[in-house]
């Protein structure tokens, strides 16, 4: 099923810092996430562009990568991406399951919230790449 940007709304959470990734882990989460899934809808950036999905000119694949490496499950859903081609619904579907992930596990974000952020989660290495395209591709675009 894909979804769309309104979909999304029952994910908001107080936990989302109001500048930089914060200072907890559900802080970090939060920006990861929101990050993933803003640059979706209101840009069309993907966390990894070389299996089929086209991203555009921003890499946000560090906080893919920072989900992935801190978040058991995490990393099962975002891999999905490597199967989907070019599925735009699909993709909306990896985002939305990362998202119930994180926001439907019983008092996770609540827990995370005790614990010193890790890391950047706007910049981590990991599995996720994104290749920048050259200017004539660009242009293609």
């Amino acid at each position: 099923m894909a979804h769309n940007w309104s979909d999304f709304n029952r994910f908001e959470s107080k936990y989302m810092p109001d500048y930089g990734d914060g200072d907890t882990m559900a802080s970090q989460a939060e920006t990861a996430l929101n990050k993933l899934v803003y640059k979706w809808f209101n840009d069309g950036d993907v966390y990894e562009n070389r299996y089929g999905m086209t991203g555009w000119a921003n890499n946000i694949s560090g906080s893919a990568n920072w989900l992935a490496n801190h978040f058991p499950g995490a990393k099962q859903i975002l891999d999905r991406i490597y199967d989907i081609g070019s599925d735009e619904g699909k993709y909306e579907d990896i985002l939305y399951d990362l998202c119930c992930l994180i926001h439907d596990t019983p008092n996770l974000l609540d827990g995370l919230n005790s614990i010193p952020r890790i890391g950047d989660a706007y910049s981590e290495d990991g599995p996720y790449k994104f290749e920048y395209c050259d200017e004539e591709e660009e242009e293609d675009y």
